[in-house]
């Protein structure tokens, strides 16, 4: 930085650095005023199935947690905003309290993929356990970003930047990267396995781009079940761990890009969320029996009400205590009723 004596206007914090510094800076700015402005956008959008989601259904743990995702990832890009733009008393104090609520939002973003991982592979314990322990890898991980980051003022004024960004904090971008990968694939498999009956080696070719038999209804199964917006995540996290890791990008460029990648990540995992719970997508991931939106909700309620692959009987509307006021189709409603003994364990975030 440049010596306040020598500047023709110290209060401000641009002419502290080198034009190029400077402009990469202020890009940073113009970026974080962006993610602001879009992730406001996409809450705006929202606000009427936020308000169904609140107030005219039972409020149940996964809501809970897609509402604080939100909130933190909100908080999140705010305080990002705050701290590149405003004055501020207390640097390390703000930037510890963004990377707190980078933390959250990470994690809040990660139980929602785990609830709906988890309700696909529900009677497997394995799948539990190795779920559980990678959204707790993500929750550890997340922590080095508040133990590591330190702000300071811009030279006398009350502008902040930040002066330490340890390299162990990459781990925090890895372990999301890690986990979602691994959502992925084995949400993929189980639709993979459900989709084509034929032998382990067809599935892995038609999964690895080749073809079989049965790539159209994978790739419908695939657009069904909201995987195209886990794979937007998957490739998000790995666009944001290359730049990390290239030589010629400066501080400033590898952290300007972790606040909208986030914003994004947790608005596809958020996206999948809504469009499960009314009933747009398949909320297992395998099952093909149409819904209507009131029977997606109290579904969502209680997801064991319904069986993995049959019921001994074949339970009626009634029978379920599902509300029909409000059909998609009148057409669905007959179509439930004659193939409810193969509709499938729907997800617990659903």
């Amino acid at each position: 930085m440049a010596n306040a004596t020598e500047l023709l206007n110290p209060s401000t914090p641009l002419a502290f650095f080198p034009p190029a510094l400077a402009d990469q800076f202020e890009r940073s700015r113009y970026l974080f005023a962006v993610t602001l402005g879009a992730y406001v956008w996409d809450i705006g959008l929202n606000l009427g199935t936020d308000y169904a989601l609140l107030f005219k259904h039972r409020v149940r743990f996964p809501t809970i947690v897609y509402f604080l995702s939100r909130a933190f990832t909100l908080a999140y890009i705010l305080a990002c905003f705050v701290y590149a733009v405003a004055p501020v008393k207390n640097c390390t104090a703000l930037a510890l309290g963004y990377s707190i609520c980078s933390v959250l939002s990470q994690t809040a973003t990660a139980m929602l993929l785990f609830l709906r991982v988890i309700a696909v592979w529900h009677e497997s314990k394995i799948a539990f356990a190795v779920f559980s322990l990678l959204w707790i890898g993500v929750l550890g991980a997340g922590i080095t970003i508040p133990l590591g980051i330190r702000g300071a003022h811009i030279g006398p004024t009350a502008q902040c930047i930040n002066t330490a960004v340890p390299d162990y904090t990459q781990v925090a971008v890895i372990m999301p990267l890690i986990n979602d990968t691994a959502i992925f694939l084995a949400i993929t498999y189980r639709i993979l396995a459900h989709t084509i009956a034929d032998s382990p080696v067809t599935r892995l070719r038609v999964f690895f781009g080749g073809t079989g038999p049965g790539l159209s209804a994978l790739s419908q199964a695939l657009l069904q079940s909201g995987q195209h917006f886990y794979f937007v995540a998957v490739a998000t996290h790995i666009t944001l761990l290359v730049l990390l890791k290239l030589p010629q990008l400066t501080p400033i460029y590898h952290g300007m890009f972790a606040i909208p990648a986030l914003a994004l990540i947790n608005a596809m995992a958020c996206l999948v969320f809504r469009k499960i719970r009314f009933g747009l997508i398949n909320s297992d991931g395998i099952s093909k029996a149409p819904m209507t939106l009131s029977q997606d909700f109290q579904a969502a309620e209680n997801p064991r009400s319904l069986c993995l692959h049959s019921c001994p009987t074949a339970p009626t509307t009634a029978g379920f205590g599902f509300n029909t006021a409000y059909p998609l189709d009148v057409r669905v409603q007959k179509d439930i009723n004659k193939s409810s003994q193969e509709i499938f364990t729907l997800t617990a975030l659903a």
